[in-house]
């Protein structure tokens, strides 16, 4: 059997004190004619109730565009039409020959016409999101679209409460109008400092180990994880966490892992407002490790 190998799209030569985000935002000079769009989004209204929430979700939290919801069948009969914005699952699936690169997200796009063709449009992102997915979805990114937005269990970083979070962090980034690419200078010491005293979320799937090759190698303990961690924390199921988000009435912080290909970006997310306060990256690594509680940690305590 051919092995696999994950290509890093990050390189070791950026600066440790660097705030790295698996979210983007991109090509804002069609910002403006993004807001002449309707965002299109393909859940069908007789969807089950699993995916009820997200829709309700998106109409709460999406005030940009006006928003319509079609099913998957009519993607074909809108992708080419004018005066519409795209918000769906994404993947990419890249093989050269001799390694294989996989990727999962959920984006926002609109056709680029700035030349003034509309036959020789091109396809421009917004937003992208990068998702953590599981071996099975990793091996075939393609089966994002069978679960469609009931994904729990495929892809890891991913629940209602989560997914309140995402949509708030775009709509606020696309307001303000700024790129903002995988590398982000600083982190939001004021939140971090709070830390000390309030609890870190760390979600149970955090605590799962895969190797390189997507190799199930099962659980690091939480004691261990966050032996270099001094302040409170508490482990939770994701559907517990999902909860809290979804009923936050004050900030409440929760570690947020994503694996994107050979990436590895470890968070400190916000989940009443959605938004970072610290973020780190490294490439070529798959898990999440003691060292980057320890460096977490070490934030908090300095303040720097």
């Amino acid at each position: 059997m051919k092995k696999i190998f994950f290509i890093a799209t990050l390189f070791l030569a950026f600066a440790e004190n660097t705030l790295f985000a698996q979210l983007q935002i991109l090509n804002v000079e069609l910002l403006a004619e993004f807001k002449n769009t309707t965002t299109l989004v393909f859940m069908p209204a007789t969807d089950t109730t699993k995916h009820q929430i997200y829709r309700e979700l998106m109409e709460e939290n999406w005030k940009l565009t006006p928003m319509i919801f079609l099913s998957y069948n009519q993607y074909k009969e809108y992708k080419d039409k004018k005066g519409y914005s795209f918000l769906l699952f994404g993947d990419d699936h890249i093989n050269d020959g001799t390694s294989i690169s996989s990727y999962v997200y959920f984006e926002l796009w609109i056709w680029n016409t700035t030349n003034g063709d509309w036959n020789s449009r091109k396809k421009a992102q917004l937003a992208r999101l990068e998702l953590y997915p599981d071996p099975e979805t990793t091996f075939d990114p393609s089966l994002i679209y069978d679960y469609r937005y009931n994904t729990e269990g495929h892809i890891f970083n991913w629940s209602p409460g989560m997914f309140k979070n995402y949509m708030q962090m775009i709509e606020k980034h696309l307001k303000e109008g700024t790129k903002r690419s995988t590398t982000r200078a600083g982190q939001n010491l004021g939140a971090l400092e709070k830390l000390k005293k309030t609890t870190l979320y760390i979600p149970e799937y955090v605590l799962e180990q895969h190797s390189a090759f997507q190799k199930v190698l099962g659980k690091i303990s939480a004691s261990e994880l966050m032996a270099d961690y001094p302040y409170p924390y508490k482990v939770v199921p994701n559907a517990e966490l999902s909860k809290m988000l979804m009923d936050s009435k004050e900030p409440i912080y929760y570690l947020l892992f994503v694996r994107s290909n050979s990436d590895k970006y470890v968070a400190i997310v916000e989940g009443h407002e959605g938004q970072f306060v610290y973020n780190r990256h490294t490439p070529q690594s798959f898990n999440v490790k003691k060292g980057d509680l320890r460096k977490l940690a070490k934030v908090i305590t300095e303040g720097k």
